[in-house]
């Protein structure tokens, strides 16, 4: 079973952490050497989150008791700027803009009929962005004009969710590759079975809003969904594995190639969905090593995806085709009387 603290944390196998613990006969000496010490630190890969915790260090490998263990710190897979964090979320952003977008003193602000709360949440974009009374008052009438709550999709780097107040909601982590080793990965799952469009069909878009909206599969819905899914910056391309007797969608996926202002051109995964009755089938590979391969003939040099931290399974799965964590962002809703908040990152 993994430690509390790790689970508190967000890591999961193959994450770099910072394990601090109280030191003793059983645990690693103090790195500094310093014979008075109660407590000391260590920064490695880790290996395995049971009892005892074990990190990688320098080739080394490390175990600490989990009665030591007093904290554990989940960090990037490699030093990340706040720079580098802006950047991303605005690839992102134009990945993933809702229907009607603005920007408000510095802050991204977008709309999306209420469906996801990427879609639907300002981000603090710009340096010039803060979380003052006025900035705040303004980004809440935008939202209440549209019938929305006032989101907001804050990077931890960038602005931590206490300095802004309200109700905080689910973390999300950002995980990055480069594609040359994620391609290589991937290969041997390449599939002629995975379909290929331009636009989602019928099907894609009911499996989608399905599994997200607890089958409501309403005309209307369905309609806003799809203007939300093919709303971006780039041609965005829709993934379907289908079932070879009944043709409903039991895989699928989105992916966009977008451009970044450093020059990169990184490809966003989402809607990575498939039947619960067919997981554990290599049906999700599948459809992320067509997504890939359409990426890498379109030019990108980096891929992302966004994962909520709660869901260990999935991020674990994807630490080990080779994703690592860039940074994490929170949401958190305003406190002002509001519709209903929208759902799923």
């Amino acid at each position: 079973m993994s430690q509390p603290h790790t689970t508190k944390s967000g890591a999961v196998i193959g994450d770099r952490v910072v394990v601090r613990y109280l030191l003793g006969e059983a645990t690693p000496a103090d790195w500094r050497g310093n014979p008075d010490a109660a407590q000391s630190d260590v920064t490695g890969i880790l290996l395995d989150d049971t009892d005892p915790l074990r990190l990688e260090r320098d080739g080394e490998v490390v175990s600490i008791p989990a009665t030591a263990i007093t904290s554990v710190k989940l960090l990037s897979a490699t030093p990340v700027r706040n720079k580098e964090i802006r950047t991303l979320e605005g690839v992102a952003a134009r990945f993933w803009p809702g229907v009607e977008t603005a920007w408000i003193a510095g802050w991204f602000v977008r709309a999306g009929h209420g469906f996801t709360r990427r879609a639907n949440s300002a981000i603090p974009l710009d340096m010039s962005a803060h979380p003052d009374a006025t900035t705040l008052a303004r980004i809440t009438q935008w939202y209440a004009e549209r019938e929305l709550p006032p989101l907001l999709a804050l990077p931890e780097r960038l602005l931590k969710a206490a300095t802004v107040g309200g109700t905080e909601d689910i973390e999300v982590q950002m995980l990055t590759s480069a594609m040359a080793p994620l391609t290589e990965r991937l290969t041997e799952y390449r599939s002629d079975t995975v379909h290929l469009a331009d636009h989602p069909d019928t099907d894609w878009l009911t499996a989608y809003t399905g599994h997200r909206a607890g089958d409501d599969t309403d005309l209307d819905h369905t309609d806003a969904v799809r203007q939300v899914v093919t709303a971006g910056d780039g041609p965005p391309v829709f993934a379907t594995i289908r079932d070879a007797e009944s043709s409903a969608a039991v895989a699928i996926g989105r992916g966009v190639v977008t451009e970044s202002p450093d020059g990169r051109r990184w490809l966003g995964l989402s809607a990575l969905w498939t039947d619960p009755e067919r997981r554990r089938t290599g049906l999700s590979s599948q459809v992320l090593a067509e997504l890939v391969a359409w990426g890498a003939e379109h030019g990108a040099d980096h891929a992302y995806l966004q994962v909520e931290t709660t869901n260990r399974l999935a991020g674990a799965w994807y630490r080990r085709l080779g994703f690592g964590l860039h940074h994490s962002y929170r949401y958190v809703t305003l406190d002002t009387p509001s519709a209903a908040a929208p759902q799923e990152p």
